[in-house]
C-alpha cells in the first residue's frame, strides 16, 4: 500500500536531525535558482566543513552608502570568519533589481551586518565554465586560509538551553533565538514559569526573580514590531504586521522603538521602567522565535508616540 506523506509529516521527520534540516533550508533560500544555486552549493561541498556555520541571503546594511546601495544580500556568508560570496549574474548586473528578489524581514534587521564588517569574494558567472570553476576553487582556498588564520570555534546546532548554559550574559550579537516567552524567562533568568500552559502570554511584565537584584524595577517586553526601512529611492516604509491598536516600530537600525496607540489619550504617561526587550521573528527554518534586542528605556513622548532608546547591548543572566 502506498502512503503519501503530507508536508507537515515530512517536516517533522526532518526535524529529528536539526543540523541536516538547517543545511537543507539555508542552502535553498536563494531566489535566483540557476547560477547562484550552483556556485553556493559547489563552494559548500568543496569546503567539506560541517563545523563552519553558513548563512545564505545574509542581509547587509550600508548606512554610509559606500557601495551605492542602502542594503543588499550576500549569497553565501560565513559569520565566524566574516567572508561573503556574491555571485555576479548577467541578468542581475543591475543591483537594484537583484535587491528586490526578496523582502527584508525582521530576522534580517536583527541579524544584519555592516558593509565594513566583512570581506566580499565576487564570482562572475557570466564567464566560461573553466573560469567559473577557477573562481570557485580560489574562493574555497581563500576561505580555508581564513579558517587557518582565525581558527573559529566549532559550530554546533545547539538549543537555546545548551547555548546559554555556561554563559553569563546575552548579547544582541548572539545568533540565537527562543521558541517562547516562557523559555526566555526560564533559560535566562531562572524564573520557573510553566512552559506547557497554552494561550497567549503577556507582552509586558516583571519577573519575581528580579526582586533584590540590580534588575529590580525592570520589565520584560516582547513587542510585536513593524520595521521601518528605506528603499533604494529613499522612500520609507513599514514591513511586518503589528498588533491591533498598538503600532510599534523598530527604527534607527534597531536602536530605537517607537510605540503608539491611537486609542490611548495623548496624556498617557510611561512608567519609566527599563525594559529588557525581545523581538519576535521567523527564522530561516520557518520557526517563530524571540531574539534579544537590547535593554531600552523611555526618553521622550512626541506627537502621541513614546520613544525608547537602547541603552545596553548586553544583559546579565540570573542562574
Amino acid at each position: 500500500m502506498f502512503i503519501k506523506l503530507t508536508k507537515n509529516q515530512i517536516t517533522m521527520k526532518e526535524i529529528i536531525d536539526q543540523r541536516t534540516l538547517y543545511f537543507i533550508r539555508t542552502l535553498s533560500r536563494t531566489k535566483r535558482k540557476d547560477y547562484e544555486n550552483y556556485v553556493v552549493n559547489a563552494i559548500w561541498h568543496k569546503l567539506a566543513n560541517n563545523n563552519l556555520e553558513v548563512v545564505s541571503q545574509q542581509y547587509v546594511q550600508d548606512i554610509n552608502n559606500k557601495t551605492g546601495r542602502s542594503h543588499f544580500f550576500i549569497d553565501l556568508y560565513f559569520p565566524s570568519i566574516n567572508i561573503g560570496i556574491e555571485c555576479d549574474e548577467a541578468y542581475h548586473k543591475n543591483q537594484s533589481q537583484k535587491d528586490t528578489d526578496r523582502e527584508i524581514t525582521i530576522y534580517d534587521i536583527l541579524y544584519e551586518i555592516k558593509v565594513n564588517s566583512y570581506e566580499s569574494i565576487r564570482i562572475d558567472v557570466t564567464k566560461s565554465f573553466d573560469s567559473i570553476q577557477k573562481s570557485i576553487d580560489d574562493a574555497v582556498e581563500k576561505i580555508n586560509q581564513r579558517i587557518s588564520k582565525v581558527k573559529p570555534l566549532k559550530w554546533n546546532v545547539e538549543t537555546s538551553e545548551e547555548y546559554y548554559k555556561n554563559r553569563n550574559t546575552i548579547s544582541i550579537s548572539d545568533r540565537k533565538g527562543f521558541s517562547s516567552i516562557n523559555k526566555v524567562c526560564n533559560i535566562l533568568f531562572n524564573s520557573g514559569r510553566n512552559e506547557t500552559t497554552g494561550g497567549a502570554s503577556r507582552a509586558y511584565f516583571s519577573i519575581p526573580k528580579f526582586k533584590g537584584t540590580h534588575f529590580e524595577g525592570y520589565k520584560m517586553w516582547f513587542p510585536k514590531l513593524a520595521i521601518q526601512i528605506q528603499d533604494e529611492d529613499g522612500n520609507k516604509k513599514l514591513i511586518a504586521a503589528t498588533t491591533t491598536g498598538w503600532t510599534n516600530e523598530l527604527v534607527e537600525e534597531g536602536s530605537v522603538i517607537v510605540e503608539k496607540n491611537d486609542n490611548i489619550n495623548k496624556s498617557y504617561k510611561q512608567d519609566g521602567k527599563k525594559r529588557i526587550v525581545f523581538v519576535k521573528y521567523k527564522d530561516p527554518l520557518g520557526y517563530n522565535e524571540y531574539k534579544f534586542a537590547g535593554i531600552f528605556e523611555f526618553y521622550k513622548f512626541d506627537n502621541g508616540s513614546s520613544y525608547f532608546k537602547r541603552i545596553k547591548n548586553e544583559c546579565e543572566l540570573i542562574k
